[in-house]
């Protein structure tokens, strides 16, 4: 911005100087050429005025120049940077005889400016004598000396800037319908007021900056300046020590957002309606970039506090920040769709079914290239739509593609939560991931999707999940898994209403024919449960790693899901305890991890005098199960101790469950 604004004043001085000298001529356009010549050598660019040099003498002469324009950089195409359709300088005489300029009023009109960089960051307006092949820019010419400068007002009328970002292929335009810039002298303070548009959004501008003379001569810079936007508020209130090298600076920010939303069009997106929004902080530059610290961020009734640093010196960009929220409710970005019909009175959007759990959509994995983070995050209480974590710390570190989410430790549904992630993207069409997840002591029921329907009350549980895979999606990542799962539940209280009904999936539907006494009694007692998974290459095997006990049933079970396709297959043995009548047979579960079905085991279902295929079908879980009840059966052994490999079988193992067939 320095470079431009230098360059700006240099073109101004040089016209105007010129003109100037020739203001008593009688035919100032014989000069042409020489103004021509002059800019083109300051600037290394293409240089023209296709009208006449017009004046109009006075007490304060009016010098017109007609079709201005500055060439292009070679790689950036015909079109010209810079285009003025008119030109105009009202001149003082008296300060001439000083050999000072003072501009009494600088007016362009319909100016275009055509701002780009290349794909490697590289602006067209770096100016310079520039060799196209090599894309080096040697130092210009030495400026024609120039007298002294005022200018008292420059208006401009009708302007358009457009910035096309090369790495992105993003393009911003600025409609500039009017902007005045005043200053009473040399020495005093510039008045700015503005009214345009960026993106179609309307923009308005007002405020102040320092003296040309302490701009030209790269002093200590004041900067106050206020713009709003619909919705939006904008304020800025500091200095630069080195206007022209764009350093030192230290700067107030406030802003103030209604709602989100209400920037979509300035964005290029759809953000969450969610608001209002303030920010309040001090940005400062370091020797490597830039700092904002201390800072405050308020959303809605959310507080963020911290501090952060951006280091723009390495070969990527590098954000370092340290942040701290009392509480955090990310739920309304979350809600966009439901939000959004709330407000308007629509309908909200119908659930889609979900065909697989894992999506297999590519990972952003070049986005992780693109910057380097190191965040350290500590809040009271976070909430989404599904989760509560409070007393959360979180570190997370990304260095050249390779993130690591570590410390990651909260309270979660009365328990604890700890986790190790990282997933390392530094390589070129992959991803290698791995994590280490422990859940201590948890209650199900107060999980939102358990608590809502009172599925569950009571048993305390601990997850134990640990994994490596490779991929460039999180389906392709599951595909190739190693590791294991390990679910380990305590006594609790399962609820037979919420079991059977409608809601319930066909996975809960199952549990219900563990349960002799279905529909005579509105809970179960929950002693134990066990899920135990060796996962290899894709394959989640539980070799009798199904345990249930409740208080009137045993379940044991084996079988495996195939994590490549999500198909389930797993293989359920009930045995009543004494006094509650036998289950005969085998229970199945198939269909896939998205859409889990239950089955029985053909044999047993004919013996036990029923048809499972329709009873399945149909849904009639309390038919199923008094079809395969039989005889008491006495004390039996613990299937959770088996479950988790501390004592074997005494009987025959559960049936595996065989592979789907058509026919079957």
């Amino acid at each position: 911005m320095g470079k431009i604004i230098k360059t700006l004043v240099v073109l101004v001085l040089i016209v105007v100087a010129a003109l100037t000298a020739l203001i008593f001529t009688t035919d100032i356009n014989q000069y042409k050429d020489k103004i021509v010549e002059a800019v083109r050598a300051n600037t290394g660019r293409d240089f023209q005025i296709n009208g006449e040099l017009r004046l109009a003498p006075s007490l304060v002469p009016t010098v017109a120049v007609e079709g201005v324009s500055l060439g292009n950089a070679p790689w950036a195409g015909a079109t010209p940077m810079l285009r003025v359709r008119r030109f105009e300088a009202r001149i003082a005489l008296l300060p001439l005889l000083k050999k000072n300029i003072e501009v009494k009023r600088l007016l362009l009109v319909e100016p275009r400016i055509e701002l780009e960089t290349d794909q490697d960051g590289r602006g067209n307006w770096l100016l310079g004598t520039e060799s196209e092949a090599t894309g080096q820019t040697a130092a210009p010419a030495d400026p024609v000396a120039l007298p002294a400068l005022a200018i008292n007002e420059i208006r401009i009328v009708g302007g358009k800037i457009r910035y096309v970002d090369g790495q992105s292929g993003k393009t911003t335009e600025l409609f500039m319908a009017a902007l005045t810039v005043k200053s009473a002298g040399f020495l005093d303070e510039i008045a700015v007021t503005a009214e345009a548009t960026v993106n179609q959004v309307p923009l308005s501008l007002r405020g102040t900056l320092g003296s040309l003379d302490a701009l030209l001569g790269n002093r200590d810079y004041p900067l106050r300046l206020n713009a709003s936007l619909p919705g939006a508020k904008l304020a800025l209130d500091g200095r630069l020590a080195e206007p022209l090298a764009a350093s030192g600076l230290t700067m107030r920010v406030s802003l103030e957002i209604d709602r989100l939303s209400d920037l979509n069009p300035l964005a290029g997106a759809a953000l969450p309606e969610a608001g209002p929004i303030a920010f309040n902080g001090a940005i400062s530059d370091t020797q490597s970039g830039y700092a904002i610290q201390p800072f405050t961020a308020r959303i809605m009734d959310n507080e963020l506090t911290g501090e952060a640093e951006i280091d723009l010196s390495g070969a990527r960009p590098a954000l370092i920040a340290d942040l701290a929220a009392r509480q955090l409710d990310l739920s309304p970005f979350q809600r966009q769709g439901q939000a959004k019909a709330e407000a308007t009175g629509a309908p909200a959007p119908e659930a889609v079914s979900v065909e697989k759990v894992f999506p297999s959509d590519p990972l952003p994995l070049a986005g992780l290239k693109a910057a380097d983070v190191t965040l350290q995050f500590k809040a009271g209480a976070l909430f989404t739509r599904t989760l509560t974590l409070n007393d959360l710390d979180l570190g997370l570190k990304l260095d050249n593609g390779k993130l690591r989410i570590a410390p990651f430790s909260a309270k979660v549904a009365g328990g604890s939560l700890m986790a190790n992630i990282g997933l390392d993207a530094s390589g070129t069409n992959s991803a290698l991931w791995d994590h280490n997840i422990e859940l201590r002591q948890i209650e199900p029921g107060q999980l939102p999707g358990i608590r809502d329907k009172q599925l569950l009350s009571g048993a305390k549980t601990d997850i134990e999940s640990k994994g490596k895979g490779a991929g460039a999606s999180v389906s392709a990542i599951m595909a190739g898994l190693n590791g294991n799962l390990l679910i380990k539940t305590g006594q609790g209280r399962i609820t037979t209403r919420a079991l059977e009904s409608d809601a319930a999936s066909a996975l809960l539907n199952t549990l219900t024919l563990f349960n002799p006494n279905a529909g005579r009694q509105d809970a179960s007692a929950l002693e134990c449960a066990v899920i135990n998974f060796a996962i290899k290459d894709g394959i989640a095997v539980a070799d009798n790693g199904i345990g249930i006990a409740t208080g009137k049933v045993n379940v044991l079970g084996a079988g495996n899901i195939n994590l490549k396709t999500e198909a389930l297959d797993l293989g359920i043995t009930p045995q009543a305890k004494a006094g509650a009548g036998q289950l005969a047979g085998l229970v199945r579960l198939g269909g896939t991890l998205a859409a889990p079905r239950a089955k029985t085991d053909t044999e047993a279902a004919l013996t036990a005098g029923i048809k499972a295929g329709s009873a399945v079908a149909a849904g009639d879980w309390s038919a199923l199960a008094k079809g395969l009840l039989g005889g008491a059966s006495g004390a039996a052994q613990n299937p959770c101790d088996i479950a988790l490999g501390l004592a074997p079988r005494q009987t025959s193992p559960a049936p595996r469950a065989e592979q789907n067939t058509p026919a079957q």
